[in-house]
């Protein structure tokens, strides 16, 4: 839900003359993602309000990575310093920058074709190249608690809890989807060895990359933004994640091994990953997924909220596709990329 703006036309205009010395002559408000975001001057400028969850110093990280991959020549956003020297500037507590405009179009998930799959992976790759040099120290995600006994009980309690709340249109299939998704964790606590998971390659990445945070132009990535997620953590995480988001063929939750494959040659050519990173991608991957509400707990508390439902259906779907072959696709990945 995006917030009540604390700007109005005037405030603006007076904010960009007295900060930035740029004349405002035409604004209009952008329906676009969760922030409010503004149109300036025929689409020279976008001005973007940010949510007050956001704090200070993660916009600070996004303007420092943004500013490092510049130096490197990705298409990431350009923003537009103050005439103080700073990248952002705040008016009755919110975080303000003024960016660039950025011309182009977004597109659905799952509807990229070949070549754009590819594109995705080889932007990632040069992204996490380019950030092992970034002098800004990043947090780092602790993605251990992803995969400990501790989280997975807490995912079991939570799937118990909604099933007695299920709800709506969709009741029978939420209760089943939701108790073959505690069968599964039950199934990963006692069988499944994670004891090696601390060897995952971890480096500097986006951390929320994927289709959803590209502009295209004719047909090919014009920028990547929203680095506000930026962290050090397993980077084939970022790899497969992004690579269920983009493929075409897993729409319907269903992992193409040979596209993965090439998903993941591509990323190699940038950034090398070693033998835990094949092993476990999947097992990463799969496990943070098992152990979420998301979708379900939305749709629950609101039944018109179908859409996210649906994105709650597509990731149980790639559970289910994971816990069924996971290991084989790992063993894939090793003839293919080691």
């Amino acid at each position: 839900m995006i917030e009540e703006t604390v700007l109005d036309n005037n405030i603006i205009k007076d904010l960009l003359k007295k900060k930035y010395n740029i004349k405002v002559e035409k604004i209009e408000k952008l329906n676009r993602g969760s922030a409010n975001i503004y149109s300036l001057n025929d689409n020279t400028y976008i001005l973007k309000e940010f949510q007050s969850k956001y704090t200070k110093e993660e916009i600070i990280k996004e303007i420092n990575v943004i500013n490092h991959l510049r130096k490197d020549k990705l298409s990431v956003p350009e923003y537009i310093p103050t005439i103080d020297g700073n990248y952002y500037i705040t008016y009755k507590g919110k975080t303000i920058i003024l960016q660039k405009y950025i011309d182009g179009y977004t597109i659905e998930s799952n509807t990229a074709s070949y070549e754009q799959m590819i594109e995705s992976s080889r932007e990632l790759g040069k992204i996490v190249k380019s950030l092992k040099s970034l002098k800004y120290k990043l947090p780092i995600n602790d993605v251990s608690s992803w995969y400990s006994v501790e989280t997975i009980n807490e995912g079991i309690e939570k799937h118990k809890d909604l099933i007695k709340m299920a709800n709506g249109e969709y009741k029978d299939k939420i209760i089943k989807d939701l108790t073959e998704k505690i069968e599964m964790m039950e199934y990963v606590k006692e069988n499944v060895d994670l004891s090696d998971m601390d060897k995952l390659t971890i480096l500097n990445t986006h951390g929320d990359y994927s289709i959803l945070q590209f502009i295209y132009k004719d047909e090919k990535i014009n920028a990547i933004i929203d680095f506000v997620s930026a962290c050090k953590m397993p980077v084939v995480w970022e790899v497969i994640r992004s690579y269920s988001y983009i493929d075409k063929k897993a729409k319907d939750g269903k992992i193409n091994v040979n596209n993965l494959i090439a998903y993941v040659k591509e990323f190699n050519k940038y950034v090398k990953i070693n033998k835990y990173d094949v092993k476990y991608m999947t097992y990463l991957y799969m496990i943070q997924i098992l152990t979420s509400t998301y979708g379900y707990k939305q749709y629950i508390k609101d039944n018109s909220k179908t859409s996210l439902l649906d994105f709650g259906f597509f990731r149980t779907n790639l559970c289910r596709h994971l816990f069924k072959n996971a290991e084989k696709i790992a063993n894939e990945l090793e003839k293919e990329i080691l």
